[in-house]
């Protein structure tokens, strides 16, 4: 049993910090989804060991503190999602607000009306959209009498989206990065307050055995992204399916480049994927603003059908210009290009 017990304890070491590595490939990326579920795992290992041996030889210690130091990087990286919001002093509840609905559908899911029945209850100002096909393009007419402006980009190849809105649109595109079938929306909105701000949908590709041998595609798309922000005047609001959990080190550095705000941070780490079995939840589908963009709500609703549970959020636009001093320094372009052009090469090995 002390040989089970040191093994797990390296083994659970080695997962805990190979996600905060360079390594791209998928086998050590997967460990980066389920720290919350590690960290339980080591918590429970580490409080069993100090009951079920009478004797702590040296190496039953070594596993401890292995599994000690373990727990404090989890907990360490966990910690500022936790929903502090809880114990801070409410402020007036803004005036104006404006909704966004964002939901990975599931392109294989069929039930149709649970989504519309979604947004007929909640009477989104944006709805968003990802893996949604010419099927689903159909069935959603429903909801066009209730958001009239949109753009389509509907695809067989679960990388389709949508994004629908009943703010004014002053501009709106699509994207393809990386790849041709694989979009991104950009959204210049204006609320009933004349305040004008800048919306993109995003849903880059997974690390996983099924999908992309690495994260190179990822984080590449993530940077491409970072990059265009930089550049805009109006403050900016991101939402998807980012395949990228909040805590991960590409979701940071997008943060960091594009010096946008992650909604998660203080009001819970609300896992999104897979809706079951909901103890192996983790928060893939992200949203990031502004500081001229305050999120002031982001919540989980009921299964649609899908394997995402759809986000709903509220937010106030406090001015239509970016006052952010958005300049990256030298060390920072260098990375952002290395990342992409490790992306592009990605996308030559791996389509």
């Amino acid at each position: 049993m002390t040989t089970t017990f040191i093994v797990l304890a390296v083994l659970l070491f080695l997962m805990s910090f190979l996600p905060s590595t360079t390594i791209t490939h998928w086998s050590a990326r997967i460990f980066d989804y389920v720290r919350i579920q590690v960290l339980f795992l080591m918590l429970i290992i580490l409080i069993a060991s100090f009951f079920y041996f009478d004797e702590f030889k040296n190496e039953i210690l070594i596993g401890q503190v292995l599994l000690g130091i373990s727990i404090l990087y989890q907990a360490y990286i966990i910690l500022p999602f936790l929903p502090t919001h809880y114990f801070r002093k409410s402020g007036e509840k803004p005036q104006h607000e404006v909704t966004l609905l964002s939901v990975n559908v599931l392109q294989s899911n069929t039930d149709y009306q649970k989504l519309i029945d979604l947004v007929r209850e909640y009477q989104p100002d944006i709805l968003l959209t990802m893996e949604t096909n010419k099927a689903w393009e159909k069935a959603l007419e429903a909801i066009e009498d209730q958001l009239p402006n949109f753009l389509k980009a509907p695809y067989e190849n679960r990388y389709g989206m949508h994004l629908y809105t009943k703010l004014k649109v002053n501009k709106i595109k699509e994207h393809q990065f990386l790849v041709d079938d694989r979009p991104a929306i950009e959204a210049h909105l204006e609320d009933s307050k004349n305040h004008r701000f800048v919306f993109w949908g995003f849903h880059p590709p997974p690390p996983s055995p099924t999908e992309k041998p690495s994260s190179r595609q990822k984080d590449g798309e993530l940077m491409q992204l970072a990059k265009l922000i930089v550049k805009q005047d109006e403050p900016s609001l991101v939402a998807g399916d980012f395949n990228s959990v909040c805590w991960s080190r590409s979701s940071k550095l997008f943060a960091e480049i594009s010096n946008l705000n992650d909604a998660r941070i203080g009001k819970g780490i609300l896992g999104t994927f897979p809706v079951r079995p909901s103890i192996f939840r983790f928060p893939i589908d992200l949203l990031y603003s502004s500081k001229e963009i305050v999120v002031n709500s982001i919540k989980i609703l009921p299964d649609i059908g899908s394997d995402h549970l759809p986000i709903f959020s509220t937010f106030s636009v406090t001015s239509s210009v970016d006052h952010s001093n958005k300049r990256m320094e030298k060390e920072e372009k260098e990375e952002v290009e290395e990342l992409i052009d490790e992306g592009e090469e990605a996308a030559k090995e791996e389509e």
